[in-house]
């Protein structure tokens, strides 16, 4: 069959290169109107049957779950197979509040007839939080999150893992919100989040122990908390101002001291790994401990970037791999705990980072893949990543490409937006300040610091509601 452009090219190609003629002008207008109305009226008879299709099937499973009650009772368990199909339809058609109304009747059912932490409710509950977000409800997501947490805390068989992961996820679902949410409510999301990381750190202690590995990353998350309480108090907008209000006023640390205290827990983690007899992974952890002596403008970085060579050395690196690792310049501080200098890597590619090896000592090419900024009032600060259940919620975002160098000392001259989306002078002018205000791990070659001209990074922003 010939293609929709066969047709057009055949329709519009004179082969003895003269004026087309009148009637075949008319004749492609003539095509392209029928071929148009005819497809958009097979897209709304498919769209029209379709409709008429799951109205249809609502109905038989309202009917349905009618005749179950009857006789079997409300609180029937054969309710439930009825009850999830009815809600997909409901989603299905954009009935989003019908959809969890059925969704909340489930998790009531299922609560009980299996107990008020039963695992089985969770995954209703998540649909409950992805329809939630659609309608703008936040509140009511919230509540879910914590309905989750409620259950993993209550159940006696959930691991100390899996508490873990849904306190974090209630944390997250706060990051994400303070991007959704009015501007009023951002430091109570922040708030939030630190109490929540609060009671994890306590369970991590109480059921993992201070000394044991597995606590590292909650340690890590504790310092990276640290960092973000520098950049709240140093953000120049309403949300500074409700930091001071909020944090300064009631705790009275200085921005800087919050910093130091991130250090000194990077430096706990690395004496729990030492007892480990990991090399590679105490490598990391002088790695990490140089990044936060750098985030603090300490000279000292320089000698722990030293040591962790002469580890991975130790653990079987090559003098080519070592060098390659210290000369792939990032953001610092770098989010997440890794333990190996291949899943550093690895998660710095992921990010759409590119390095190049040249044949001469600064014939590098070094692109920095994809920094996504948490919000207008957090321009140098990585947006914090959205619980799992929401990874595929998205939200506005202004992008930026930027060169730069990057200098001995991990700091940035010379940021140039060469082209933005929008391409407005305000978008280009976000990124370039960030850009200053960032510190970087630089170039650590030769046991020197080296600077980087021409990096390269494509930067994104939500912009200001």
């Amino acid at each position: 069959m010939r293609t929709w452009l066969a047709i057009v090219l055949a329709l519009t190609t004179n082969i003895v290169d003269e004026p087309l003629p009148p009637f075949r002008y008319l004749s492609i207008v003539l095509f392209l109107s029928i071929t148009f109305s005819v497809q958009a009226a097979e897209e709304t008879d498919s769209s029209v049957v379709q409709s008429i299709r799951q109205s249809e099937q609502i109905e038989l499973y309202l009917k349905q779950i009618t005749e179950l009650e009857t006789e079997f009772g409300p609180l029937d368990r054969s309710l439930i197979e009825p009850l999830n199909i009815l809600s997909e339809l409901y989603t299905e058609t954009g009935n989003l509040v019908e959809a969890n109304t059925i969704l909340n009747r489930q998790s009531q059912l299922l609560r009980v007839t299996e107990g008020p932490d039963t695992f089985s409710q969770i995954p209703v509950i998540e649909d409950q939080i992805i329809n939630n977000v659609r309608m703008n409800d936040l509140e009511a997501a919230t509540n879910n999150f914590e309905n989750i947490q409620f259950v993993y805390l209550q159940n006696p068989e959930s691991t100390t893992m899996q508490k873990l992961q849904a306190m974090d996820q209630l944390r997250h679902w706060h990051f994400t919100a303070l991007n959704l949410g009015e501007k009023i409510d951002r430091i109570n999301h922040f708030r939030i989040s630190r109490a929540i990381l609060d009671d994890m750190m306590q369970i991590a202690e109480d059921e993992l122990g201070e000394e044991n590995e597995e606590i590292i990353p909650y340690f890590y998350k504790v310092a990276i908390e640290k960092y973000h309480l520098l950049t709240y108090l140093f953000s120049h907008d309403e949300l500074g101002a409700n930091a001071h209000d909020d944090i300064f006023e009631m705790e009275a640390i200085q921005p800087t001291d919050y910093l130091r205290q991130g250090y000194e827990i990077v430096k706990d983690i690395r004496e729990i790994i030492q007892q480990s007899n990991d090399i590679e992974a105490d490598a990391m952890a002088a790695v990490y401990e140089g990044d936060f002596r750098m985030l603090l403008g300490m000279g000292l970085a320089q000698r722990s970037y030293r040591e962790a060579m002469e580890l991975f050395g130790e653990a079987g690196k090559s003098e080519q791999e070592i060098a390659d690792f210290f000369s792939r310049p990032i953001v610092l501080p770098v989010t997440e705990y890794y333990f190996t200098m291949e899943d550093a890597t690895a998660a710095q590619d992921a990010a759409g980072y590119r390095y190049i090896r040249g044949e001469e000592d600064n014939d590098l090419v070094v692109h920095l893949g994809n920094f996504v900024a948490w919000n207008e009032s957090l321009l140098n600060a990585a947006k914090p990543a959205p619980p799992e259940v929401l990874l595929d919620l998205e939200i506005e975002l202004h992008r930026a490409d930027l060169r730069f160098t990057i200098q001995s000392r991990g700091e940035t001259r010379t940021p140039d937006a060469e082209s933005s989306v929008p391409d407005t002078v305000q978008a280009k002018v976000d990124a370039q300040d960030a850009l200053k205000m960032m510190i970087f791990r630089p170039r650590f070659r030769g046991n020197r610091w080296r600077r980087i001209e021409d990096v390269t990074i494509t930067y994104w922003y939500p912009p200001e509601k």
